[in-house]
């Protein structure tokens, strides 16, 4: 009784897969050998004439720009300290400079103290924190995301006051669908 329940069930699927089967591949006439590359074409080259050695390179990975300052957080904190919304204001100025089409990520990082969950959850509340301000200063939200590091990613591994400060950070990186190039003076 049981065979012929699996064979009711199995008989109807594999008749579906046989009728239905993988579509059709598109057949070209391309006579491989004669396809060439020019040499002198570069895929990853801009199309800008003026870009230089020196301009910003903003691709489709997260990449940081150096003008960008990192936001530092006390010990077990995620508010902002008056350094704090001063660098962020500095960012803020250099991220409105940029194309519209750049989106923007805010890392939370922390140092090694405390156990690996709470670490996340400090880490998110860090970001939250630069993202909301980002756009209280007039950001766009839909090109802002946020995300927690925790302390999976620091700068600094000695067991320093110093040390773990520089870890307890906000980190604001960019990128964009199709690089780009942004010279260095047009965000000043």
């Amino acid at each position: 009784m049981r065979e012929r329940k699996i064979l009711a069930f199995v008989i109807p699927l594999v008749a579906m897969l046989a009728l239905t089967g993988c579509p059709p591949k598109n057949k070209l006439n391309i006579d491989d050998k004669n396809l060439q590359v020019d040499p002198a074409v570069d895929p990853n080259a801009t199309d800008d004439a003026t870009a230089t050695a020196n301009d910003i390179q903003i691709a489709q990975d997260w990449t940081e720009i150096p003008s960008l300052e990192m936001v530092h957080f006390g010990y077990d904190a995620a508010g902002l300290d008056d350094a704090g919304r001063n660098a962020l204001k500095v960012n803020v100025a250099i991220l409105k400079k940029l194309p519209a089409s750049v989106k923007i990520r805010v890392e939370g990082h922390c140092d090694d103290r405390g156990t690996v969950e709470y670490n996340i959850a400090l880490g998110q509340k860090r970001a939250n924190v630069v993202r909301a301000y980002y756009v209280t200063a007039g950001i766009p939200k839909a090109r802002l995301e946020t995300i927690s590091f925790g302390e999976e990613r620091p700068l600094c591994t000695a067991a320093t006051d110093d040390c773990w400060g520089m870890n307890r950070r906000g980190a604001t990186k960019v990128r964009n669908a199709s690089p780009i190039s942004v010279s260095p003076d047009s965000l000043k």
